[in-house]
């Protein structure tokens, strides 16, 4: 592991040390701790989603019913997309991830991605919510809090409530989450779209230099290469192509913004017969419009990436952790025993568990 995924292991472990030991007078105060968890829990906002519900009602309605159908869409699909690409997986011999873990500041931008998880668990938290109080089913409480490094936010229904709902007002209140986060996700790509025309390409910016590479020593983070052996590129995949087209041993001179750097590239770890530089890019986007657009860009991008893709993992039959399994187990219920019901719950939730290891197995290997 790099020094800096270490020296945010330190901190978080070194976190998660002192809230553990302040977990007594922290409890006096409506603030749970325990492990790698903080929970705070109030009843402060949940006369917001009272009222939320009531003054929108008609649209809850309508969104809790078609929450329902997308929820099976979006079970059904991510189903699909994992078991399709297991089996790729299996016919090549270097396969490579389809899904990345979700850590700030590791695997994506630290502030763009937390934006986009707190926009996530706010909207997914609010409509289980409101769609529960349009059910009639009412609130225990609300809350915040921390899992790890990530931000949460929940909210909590009465649990005998609950049960003694009807399982369609159940379903209902389970695929409200998802349901918002694709809504949500979809609005920012729409905004994401319409942005398209004033953002420009120009280059690839250096996200990190991998150690013991050729770039190592050589090129640094946040440098900007225009250029490859004269060749001018825009955008990631036009470099790609470029690169792809070089062998071990090829010395190359890369044009960037600190002046020619010339590297002498090794074999590329997936690919020996390609040529390697050991180093993670990203695009470099310009605007002609002010420099405030490109930060509203990569904000609405990882809204919509995060709110779309967690949605639909949210929804893999893995009960009770997941609402895909609540939902499953709960439509399974009206046509079957609860014996056979769980049995079968059981088998999905280890398909699909297995399917998201095999997505995400090479990333984990990496990180390791």
């Amino acid at each position: 592991m790099s020094f800096n995924l270490y020296l945010i292991l330190f901190i978080v472990l070194g976190f998660w040390g002192v809230m553990n030991y302040l977990s007594p007078f922290l409890k006096d105060r409506g603030v749970e701790v325990a492990g790698f968890t903080l929970l705070w829990r109030t009843k402060k906002f949940m006369g917001v989603i009272d009222n939320l519900s009531k003054k929108f009602g008609k649209f809850w309605d309508y969104f809790a019913k078609f929450g329902i159908i997308a929820s099976l869409f979006g079970c059904s699909y991510i189903i699909y997309f994992l078991f399709n690409e297991a089996l790729k997986m299996a016919r090549t011999s270097k396969p490579q991830p389809v899904a990345t873990l979700v850590i700030p500041g590791v695997t994506i931008p630290l502030w763009y991605g937390l934006i986009g998880i707190i926009t996530l668990v706010i909207v997914h938290e609010f409509a289980h919510g409101i769609v529960a109080r349009r059910e009639n089913i009412p609130l225990k409480s609300v809350g915040a809090g921390i899992f790890i490094a990530l931000p949460l936010a929940f909210v909590e229904p009465e649990e005998e409530e609950m049960k003694k709902a009807s399982p369609w007002a159940r379903i209902k209140v389970y695929g409200a989450g998802s349901t918002a986060n694709f809504a949500l996700g979809f609005i920012a790509l729409l905004f994401l779209i319409s942005l398209n025309p004033m953002i420009t390409a120009d280059g690839i910016e250096i996200n990190s230099v991998q150690e013991d590479m050729p770039a190592y020593g050589v090129l640094e983070k946040g440098m900007i290469i225009y250029e490859v052996n004269d060749i001018a590129f825009q955008n990631i995949t036009e470099f790609s192509d470029i690169m792809s087209k070089f062998k071990p041993g090829d010395k190359i001179a890369l044009e960037t913004n600190r002046g020619v750097k010339e590297i002498v590239l090794t074999e590329n770890p997936e690919d020996p017969t390609k040529g390697h530089i050991g180093i993670l890019i990203k695009p470099h986007l310009t605007t002609k419009y002010g420099s405030f657009l490109l930060p509203v860009y990569f904000s609405l991008y990882w809204i919509s990436m995060l709110n779309i893709n967690i949605g639909l993992i949210n929804l893999l039959p893995v009960p009770p952790v997941l609402d895909g399994g609540k939902i499953v187990k709960e439509l399974m219920e009206m046509k079957v025993s609860k014996r056979v019901s769980n049995t079968i719950s059981a088998v999905l939730a280890v398909v699909s568990i297995s399917l998201v290891v095999i997505a995400f197995f090479p990333k984990i290997l990496v990180i390791i």
